[in-house]
């Protein structure tokens, strides 16, 4: 049966090639909304079919795969919220199924539900990465024994591996703690960025110090790793995740091991739950402004939709009519930094949440973390 209907007739209808770069954007937004609704369609069905032999038969899909997406299926049930507003293609598969693998081992349905509720707002605004992150901080919070549980089981999956890659080449795989991971990775990228400039892509001098690090080439540590973790926390009397930034929460074990191997600092929040203030030490200003901005934006890009670590901070009213301190910076990747003075207007809000106006008028908003 060939797909029909005046919505379908219309998308695969359309000239791309007549089409302005404003209404090519618009077009590719509608065309993935067509696309997540059928998602939607298929997966309600999913939870009908009781013969996934036949239906694997008809559709050329293996039976261990149908029963894979019986099973996002069936969340169908569960986050009547996000179900919503993926029936109205508001978010897709991708962002739908990466809740319900964070949510599935919550017993209690009324966790579910809360966490089904609070993403239902945010989601259609955030990519799958931003989803992700925030569902798994969700699921920490409202179980966060069952997290530190989950975490400490999870060590046992570490492992390296090793797949083959066309003309000549391999692809090596780590599966490590996250903490470990991050350290690692700031540390690689730290050492690349030193290297004198060269004909080499940032990604091949990352996998050069990586290779000389393996080799003992390097043996210093130079990388800082930001972790927020509560007094509560800290002194053992409870076990809420810290937040790891650049990544998300991490179990409260996890976050007071990183604790004690670095100088502490205090932080004040405003009304908004934001960091407003960080207390001083021997860092100069400059460094320690920094900080503060970094710690509010959780480690990552403030740019809407992106999920890379802050490698630059930029005034976000620029110099000298704004200020040189935390709150009128904020941190972004090297690309979005550029991207900002190409002709793009950012603005912020007295409670923190920043304005996008992109070169063609459409507002984008990002907010900071709230501790």
């Amino acid at each position: 049966m060939e797909p029909t209907g005046a919505m379908f007739d219309l998308v695969v209808g359309v000239d791309p090639a007549s089409l302005t770069q404003e209404d090519l954007v618009n077009f590719v937004g509608v065309a993935r909304k067509v696309r997540a609704v059928c998602e939607w369609a298929e997966h309600e069905a999913l939870n009908h079919i009781d013969d996934l032999t036949e239906l694997a038969m008809a559709t050329k899909v293996s039976e261990p795969a149908l029963a894979r997406s019986q099973e996002v299926a069936a969340a169908l049930e569960t986050h009547p919220a996000l179900a919503e507003r993926f029936r109205r293609g508001e978010i897709d598969l991708a962002r739908f199924a990466a809740v319900h693998e964070r949510t599935r081992h919550l017993a209690d349905p009324a966790q579910v539900a809360d966490v089904d509720q609070a993403l239902a707002e945010q989601a259609g605004g955030m990519t799958r990465t931003q989803v992700c992150r925030k569902a798994t901080a969700l699921v920490a919070k409202a179980d966060p024994d069952g997290h530190e549980q989950r975490c400490h089981k999870a060590k046992d999956d570490r492992q390296v591996g090793l797949s083959a890659l066309p003309d000549g080449m391999a692809k090596l795989t780590w599966i490590l703690p996250a903490a470990e991971a991050h350290q690692l990775f700031q540390q690689i990228c730290a050492d690349a960025k030193s290297l004198p400039k060269d004909d080499r892509t940032t990604d091949q001098k990352s996998s050069d110090v990586l290779w000389d690090r393996l080799r003992g080439k390097h043996t210093t540590w130079n990388v800082r790793t930001f972790v927020t973790i509560s007094m509560e926390t800290l002194l053992g009397l409870t076990n809420d995740p810290g937040q790891l930034a650049g990544y998300g929460p991490i179990a409260a074990e996890a976050a007071r091991e990183l604790a004690m191997h670095g100088p502490f600092r205090g932080l004040l929040l405003d009304e908004y739950q934001q960091i407003s203030a960080i207390s001083t030490d021997t860092y100069r200003p400059t460094a320690l402004m920094k900080e503060t901005s970094v710690a509010r934006a959780g480690g990552t890009c403030t740019a809407p939709g992106c999920t890379l670590p802050i490698q630059e901070h930029d005034h976000i009213t620029p110099w000298p009519e704004g200020p040189t301190e935390a709150t009128n910076l904020q941190g972004l990747c090297t690309w979005h930094h550029h991207r900002k003075h190409d002709n793009y207007t950012v603005t912020q809000d007295s409670d923190g949440t920043t304005h996008w106006i992109t070169p063609a008028g459409r507002h984008h908003t990002t907010r900071p973390m709230r501790h």
